[in-house]
């Protein structure tokens, strides 16, 4: 059985910032201002650039947030570039990213925002333990059908209770937070 190539894992941090830009425009639908960068730099616990033969293929980050009175990491963005998947470097940027994030106990679950079209992107985060635990009709402005999931990956699930499926609208909660 032939073994998977490795990578190896860096922070992202000023001086590799602009190739954190690149991947992240060359792997994801959406445009993310220099603040949002900027701000990347504050999640370094969290984040990392995955290198293969020194050569930067793929990067993930996440912050830490308070859902009702839980502690949750949003991955906010991940990805691999095309040359590079299929090469399970996608499956190791996540496990380091679940790794880091279990070393805090506090943490107990993970989510993120995922296309409802998104197939390939489904059957990769359920082969790690995500599952749907919410349907956001009109979330995206800009894409058809601009319909989400929030996927959910409890790290503790047989401490923490299991997380209900609802469905909603994304205005409805973008008028809760604002609230």
């Amino acid at each position: 059985m032939e073994q998977k190539p490795k990578l190896t894992f860096g922070e992202i941090n000023s001086k590799n910032l602009e190739l954190f830009k690149i991947i992240t425009q060359k792997t994801l639908p959406v445009t993310y201002s220099d603040n949002f960068y900027h701000r990347i730099l504050t999640y370094q616990d969290f984040s990392a650039l995955g290198y293969y033969n020194d050569i930067a293929v793929g990067a993930i980050t996440a912050r830490i947030e308070d859902q009702d009175n839980v502690k949750t990491a949003y991955i906010m963005t991940f990805g691999v570039l095309d040359t590079y998947r299929r090469l399970g470097f996608g499956s190791q940027l996540l496990n380091e990213l679940i790794n880091r994030i279990k070393s805090y106990k506090e943490i107990r679950r993970i989510y993120l925002h995922m296309w409802s079209n998104n197939d390939v992107g489904f059957q990769f985060y359920s082969s790690h333990g995500f599952e749907k635990t919410k349907f956001m009709r009109n979330y995206y402005t800009d894409i058809e059908p601009p319909h989400c999931y929030i996927l959910t990956k409890r790290l503790y699930p047989d401490e923490d209770p299991p997380i209900q499926y609802v469905e909603q609208d994304a205005i409805t909660e973008q008028t809760q937070r604002e609230e």
